[in-house]
């Protein structure tokens, strides 16, 4: 779902995106399998969410995963919706097989990029110049995830602020994956409000002066680490697949524009 956020940030479609959540409305794994499965409940929402109309007002880039060769790689939405963007959609919701008939990628079956990059930071990091124009830096980088022992300091040297935030801290790192009811939905957006003001109060704060953003990314850092560290990651066995899909992935070849 996290190319569904990103897409939705760069849309300006929260409001959609809250509603398609709200919809699902089960607590249940049992019956949200039947819904995404039985009833094809990504393939409908997607055909809804992604239109024609939409306009990508910043480069959005999301990882797949490509079989039956083990193949990472990278591909980059901006501008005016492109209506052979819903393979590439599709294939990015299709793990394992949720959303109907397997996706073909330029002759090669694609899956959710989940499998080898969870937290594609690395393309932001590393390939950013050439999909990104304009010579003005990034001020800071924020990334989302679920891993609880995630720390890019072991895999990247940057000099750009990057926060770290792994969002099971919004709920206590309560272990509910398969929970859509609208009651739970809703109190963990309100939640998820909550902390990201507090955080987002903490980094305005800070001015312009790239110092005091490295700080008070650390210091948030930090105050959470303990906590992270007493919890497993919600994402294990992805854990496991993507350090196999990071070693085989290839810089010359691993990232394509869509647009």
């Amino acid at each position: 779902m996290g190319l569904f956020t990103a897409y939705a940030l760069a849309t300006d479609k929260m409001e959609e995106l809250k509603d398609l959540y709200e919809q699902i409305n089960t607590s249940n794994s049992l019956s949200l399998f039947w819904q995404v499965c039985a009833k094809k409940l990504l393939k409908h929402a997607m055909d809804a969410f992604f239109t024609s109309k939409d306009k990508v007002s910043f480069p959005v880039c999301f990882p797949l995963t490509l079989m039956p060769i083990l193949k990472t790689k990278y591909f980059w939405l901006n501008g005016e919706f492109n209506p052979f963007w819903s393979d590439y959609f599709k294939a990015a919701a299709n793990f394992p097989f949720v959303c109907g008939a397997p996706r073909f990628i330029g002759g090669r079956f694609a899956t959710d990029g989940g499998a080898v990059d969870n937290i594609p930071l690395y393309p932001l990091l590393r390939l950013k110049d050439d999909y990104i124009n304009g010579n003005s830096e990034l001020d800071l980088i924020i990334v989302l995830h679920f891993h609880s022992r995630y720390n890019f300091r072991r895999e990247f040297k940057t000099d750009i602020p990057v926060l770290d935030v792994d969002v099971s801290i919004c709920n206590g790192f309560k272990k509910r994956h398969f929970d859509f009811s609208r009651e739970y939905v809703n109190e963990m957006i309100a939640t998820s409000r909550e902390y990201g003001e507090k955080i987002m109060r903490r980094l305005l704060s800070c001015g312009p002066d790239k110092k005091n953003i490295f700080d008070t990314v650390n210091d948030i850092y930090m105050s959470e680490h303990e906590r992270r560290q007493q919890h497993d990651s919600a994402d294990g066995l992805l854990t496991v697949l993507n350090a196999v899909g990071k070693a085989i992935r290839n810089d010359r070849s691993c990232s394509k524009k869509l647009y």
